[in-house]
């Protein structure tokens, strides 16, 4: 067993002191290692969990690792056609979330685990090897492929994140972001882990005014939030209690709104990071409360360890930002998938188009995949996005090409109003270029968004 993997599943005894969640209780350690033992699967078989935030999740993503096995974490609102596809597409062994029926699974009986149930579907020969772990991508890469990590590599960016932003023993952390994705899983969860931080689980979904009300009465001193989030709490002029430091990443914040941020007193250090699923979520930060301010609508630069250049640069110095840190998954899984992201030296190809100054600072301009070619004219899909979510009764909007050279935009209300989609077109319009309207605007109720 590596080193990595020790300290993490020697942390154990450790969590029933430091970290905590709303509810009712969580079952013992060593009753949840004994039931994932007796599922007797192969060393290196995959467990899908699906459980909510809290420590029980951890827990049982802990004993999974302990046993061999290799855990990946999906959204505990997944639909069994979700599940079901992913289980082919990833060559799951076993799935462990809330009222199994196993006959959905082609599985002939369930056994509880903790306050879940387990199925065995498969005991084919296992793809990965005790110590992995998967993570599934974000949407941008598809829906059914994940990222084959090890427990070294996770533990790497959780290292080299406390480091940078100088998390240590001393901080009380708030978690309310997902722990399925790698923001709340390894940045948070695992980085409290080997830091020897307390850690605070709630969420989702996020409520400004409770976030501000655990902060004050957790008495946290840290915590982690998505643009989106920062957005809400400028917007709603939410009053935090102070905090030592607060990181945002996860996607572009503006200059304006990092300016708005570093305003509030009650913030004391302000990181703006990059990353991703493949490599780390953090592999770059903007010390925005030290930063010049002409370094405001960058990423700032990469983490010590970490190095990066731009591909095949345009006259603007834009082109796909490659990574190399040792903190890089091992490879990509799932069906459908092309090709492996990685260059013959070594480096990571990222999907995302970046500029890089002579100061080393990072500029985000788009994912490659948001720069289409529609009706003749080069357009940036991102930019429609940025119009549509100026809207009061728009959380997000994603846009893509649709049939026939057109562009569609799929909406999320806030509170899950019905959107007028036609008020919703005279707006946007209001600030495009005739080619970059959209042909036809999509409400979406009842989805996840994933960025």
């Amino acid at each position: 067993m590596s080193a990595a993997a020790r300290m993490i599943i020697d942390s154990v005894d450790d969590l029933a002191r430091r970290f905590s969640d709303f509810g009712d209780g969580t079952p013992r350690y060593d009753k949840l290692y004994e039931a994932y033992a007796r599922l007797a699967l192969k060393p290196g078989s995959a467990v899908l969990i699906f459980a909510p935030n809290g420590v029980e999740f951890l827990l049982h993503w802990i004993a999974a690792l302990a046993n061999g096995y290799v855990p990946c974490a999906i959204p505990p609102s997944a639909k069994t056609s979700f599940v079901a596809e992913l289980r082919k597409s990833l060559k799951i062994a076993a799935i462990v979330g809330p009222h199994l029926n196993p006959a959905l699974y082609q599985a002939k009986q369930s056994s509880a685990i903790g306050t879940l149930n387990s199925v065995v579907c498969d005991l084919i020969p296992p793809p990965y090897e005790p110590f992995d772990v998967l993570i599934l991508t974000t949407g941008t890469s598809g829906s059914q492929t994940a990222c084959v990590h090890t427990v070294e590599s996770l533990a790497c960016n959780a290292i080299m994140t406390n480091r940078t932003l100088n998390i240590t023993a001393a901080d009380r952390q708030l978690c309310v972001l997902p722990m399925y994705h790698s923001y709340g899983l390894v940045t948070q969860s695992i980085g409290s882990m080997l830091s020897g931080c307390e850690l605070k689980i709630d969420g989702p979904p996020f409520n400004a005014n409770r976030f501000a009300d655990l902060i004050r009465k957790e008495r946290i001193s840290i915590c982690g939030v998505t643009p989106t989030i920062a957005r809400d709490l400028l917007r709603k002029g939410t009053v935090l209690p102070d905090l030592r430091s607060m990181s945002i990443g996860g996607d572009r914040m503006s200059p304006e709104d990092v300016t708005s941020l570093l305003g509030k007193p009650f913030i004391n250090e302000l990181y703006i990071t990059y990353g991703l699923t493949e490599a780390g979520p953090r592999v770059s930060v903007l010390p925005a409360h030290i930063a010049p301010v002409e370094a405001y609508d960058s990423v700032g630069m990469a983490f010590s360890g970490v190095f990066t250049r731009i591909d095949a640069p345009d006259a603007d110095g834009v082109g796909q930002l490659l990574v190399k840190t040792p903190s890089v998954c091992r490879r990509k899984v799932g069906e459908n998938l092309p090709r492996q992201p990685f260059t013959s030296d070594g480096f990571l190809e990222t999907g995302d188009l970046f500029t890089k100054d002579a100061a080393g600072y990072l500029r985000y301009v788009a994912r490659k995949t948001d720069i289409l070619i529609v009706k003749g004219e080069k357009l940036n899909v991102r930019s429609i996005d940025a119009v549509a979510e100026l809207h009061p009764d728009i959380e997000f909007a994603r846009t893509t090409a649709g049939d026939m050279n057109s562009l569609v935009t799929r909406l999320w209300a806030k509170d899950d109003k019905t959107l007028d989609l036609d008020e919703i077109r005279v707006f946007v319009k209001s600030s495009l270029r005739l080619h970059e309207v959209p042909d036809k605007f999509i409400q979406e109720r009842n989805a996840v968004f994933h960025k």
